[in-house]
């Protein structure tokens, strides 16, 4: 099999700390607002590099460029955006993005046809097709292996704070789940390869799990390892993948500056040699199943103290450290904490109008109006 791994992988000349993100977005009829087909159409005209095919014909994943600040990669998305609105409605179709679709059916839904996809429903089957989830994807460039190793393990810490932040998909198959984070049970708990991460002791060690994965026919491409927290050898980022997809490009905008203050604190505390310790998955996984069921309404568990300390407050607390150490403006992920969640916000209205449909519509009308108005 082929390497998977460049040669120079995390040892370009790149710069370090530049930024980029996927965002992935739903079609949907504009009558009844079920999932419905349309974005190979789209794709098979597309700017080359701004979109490509994610598992189902009624999803697309947007791709930002590279930049050196958030808002620059938020320009980039929300200029896509504005592209798949005149697609879309040429197909007859709306537009909405959240971490799941409140009344989609995944029975419904067709395999998009690449070899990739065809090969992942073979393999997975019945788990693979249920798989109609729609996340952010943010991505911070890192120079050095060992460096790129230590930033994904202390990363995993975080994927709890970046969820419950940016939970946005309480429905599934129009039921409510009870979780504020459906997105998270219906991908990263049922797949394999998928989810929290073990920490790493060494570049040597995740390449020797690729190695393992490719030469025994598990993996034909990186893609197919899907943490929450991830390398990218292929283009030299870290890359985290914990946040459901968001409705409002400003909640978008924070997760990417979030990003990027995370990281370069991480940057530097590897760099002065001052190394924190790095958590089990076991300890990570009660802080993430809290963000998943709760959003910010409970507790995240303290990992020194080990006591139970709400959400918010912890995450106020974090922010602030953040603040006083970086330059970047995170004045957005603090309107996160004072506002509703995206799950919040589609909870009221189903109680509004004790429909699901209404839920979608609402999603895809505010997807429209955040775009016109930025």
């Amino acid at each position: 099999m082929p390497a998977l791994i460049p040669e120079n992988a995390f040892e370009t000349d790149a710069p370090e700390g530049t930024l980029g993100a996927e965002e992935e977005l739903w079609l949907a009829d504009p009558q009844s607002l079920k999932l419905a087909n349309g974005a190979q159409k789209i794709l098979a005209d597309a700017p080359k590099g701004h979109y490509t095919g994610e598992l189902i014909d009624c999803e697309i994943e947007s791709n930002a460029g590279v930049h050196a600040e958030p808002a620059s990669v938020l320009d980039d998305l929300v200029s896509r955006r504005r592209y798949l609105f005149g697609e879309v409605e040429r197909l007859g179709r709306v537009l909405g993005t959240s971490g799941t679709h409140p009344v989609g059916d995944w029975r419904e839904q067709e395999i998009i046809d690449q070899p990739h996809y065809k090969r992942l429903e073979d393999k997975l089957g019945w788990l693979i097709k249920r798989n109609n989830t729609f996340a952010l994807h943010t991505h911070y460039a890192v120079r050095g292996r060992e460096k790129a190793i230590y930033l994904y393990n202390r990363l995993r810490e975080y994927v709890p704070h970046m969820l419950a932040l940016s939970v946005n998909s309480p429905f599934w198959q129009g039921e409510i789940t009870d979780m504020q984070s459906s997105r998270i049970l219906i991908f990263s708990r049922s797949i394999h390869r998928a989810g929290m991460p073990d920490p790493l002791n060494s570049w040597d060690e995740y390449a020797g799990y690729v190695d393992y994965a490719v030469r025994s026919g598990a993996i034909h491409k990186l893609g197919e390892i899907w943490w929450d927290v991830r390398p990218a050898p292929q283009i030299g980022t870290v890359e985290l993948r914990a946040c459901d997809a968001q409705t409002e490009p400003w909640r978008t905008g924070a997760l990417l500056a979030l990003t990027a203050a995370l990281c370069g604190v991480l940057s530097e505390e590897y760099e002065s040699g001052e190394k924190k310790p790095i958590r089990p998955s076991r300890e990570i996984e009660e802080n993430k199943w809290s963000a998943q069921r709760y959003g910010l309404k409970r507790d995240f568990v303290d990992h020194d103290s080990h006591e139970s300390i709400p959400a918010r407050k912890v995450l106020e607390t974090w922010l602030e450290d953040l603040e006083s150490r970086t330059e970047w403006d995170l004045s957005q992920v603090t309107r996160i904490l004072d506002e509703p969640t995206g799950a919040d916000r589609q909870l009221e209205v189903w109680r509004e109008t004790n429909s699901t449909v209404e839920v979608a519509r609402d999603i895809a009308e505010r997807t429209r109006a955040s775009v016109e108005g930025y």
